[in-house]
């Protein structure tokens, strides 16, 4: 096999595009390919962390372990509508997409596709990412990258805090302060994540900040903004606050819907900024 490198690898290294393209061959086998010269790179024996450029010739001596091309999944009118209705920005590189509660991001769990396999439907392309996740019950904006090397590109921009996301939240009871910042060690266990108030093997740094928007007679609104991004971050930490977020079923009473909405998306590299109004069903709940 011969492959021509484009722009969704370059700058991969070279092992890692042999996985992606073989992930039927054993690690071993591929590695040995490179070193005996099985595997070449524009005709020359090559180095497993030299890093592809565009224009590149890989060639691979090596018969079968190919990955198998899958087919797409077929798309009902029904998922459709969804995914037309719940794109709010779109160009040539992303897309943000607008996810609705209890709306799973990936197959699995129980469910055989999620919006990631939807979306690698939609454009025909087995490259599309989401770089970003939230929770399966958590609405509001996710972030999708339409390539490989844009991917890599969003990854990093969210790796080194070079995007900004914000949350409209709706929790049980009254909080009067009108900034706060929450401080804590999150652990995962099991099928939950606790919280320490100092650090042990295994356990995270996690860091929020919270405003206070509007106050109810039993609920308050927050934005709550990351600074670090934890598995149920901002659930766990605000239950254990003793305010858990409405309809939060795993840390909090549960309820039909949790009311934890990801409102606010900028990307300053991309030139990208989308805010979304709070949602009505937030006032109507809070009153």
């Amino acid at each position: 096999m011969e492959y021509i490198i484009d722009s969704s690898f370059h700058e991969v290294r070279l092992d890692r595009f042999l996985r992606k393209k073989y992930e039927n061959t054993p690690l071993t086998e591929i590695f040995k390919g490179i070193r005996t010269g099985k595997i070449k790179v524009n005709g020359k024996k090559s180095k497993e962390n030299y890093r592809l450029k565009e224009g590149d010739i890989v060639k691979v001596l090596i018969a079968g372990g190919e990955t198998v091309t899958k087919d797409f999944i077929k798309i009902s009118p029904q998922d459709m509508n969804i995914l037309k209705n719940g794109i709010v920005y779109e160009d040539e590189k992303v897309v943000i997409f607008n996810k609705e509660a209890n709306v799973v991001m990936h197959k699995g769990s129980g469910h055989e596709y999620g919006l990631s396999e939807l979306f690698k439907s939609y454009y025909k392309t087995d490259e599309f990412n989401f770089v970003n996740r939230i929770d399966k019950s958590t609405s509001g904006l996710v972030i999708g990258a339409k390539s490989l090397a844009v991917t890599r590109e969003l990854a990093e921009e969210v790796r080194e805090g070079k995007t900004d996301k914000k949350y409209y939240i709706l929790v049980d009871g009254i909080i009067t302060k009108k900034e706060f910042t929450l401080k804590t060690y999150l652990k995962k266990e099991e099928t939950k994540v606790i919280e320490l108030d100092s650090y042990e093997d295994g356990a995270k740094e996690s860091i929020s900040y919270f405003k206070v928007l509007k106050i109810g007679k039993r609920k308050t609104i927050l934005e709550g903004k990351l600074e670090t991004g934890r598995t149920h971050q901002l659930r766990v930490q605000l239950s254990n606050l003793g305010h858990p977020i409405v309809g939060d079923g795993k840390y909090g009473k549960g309820g039909k819907n949790m009311f934890l909405f990801s409102y606010y998306c900028e990307i300053p590299k991309y030139k990208i900024k989308i805010e979304l109004p709070l949602p009505e069903e937030f006032l109507k709940t809070l009153d």
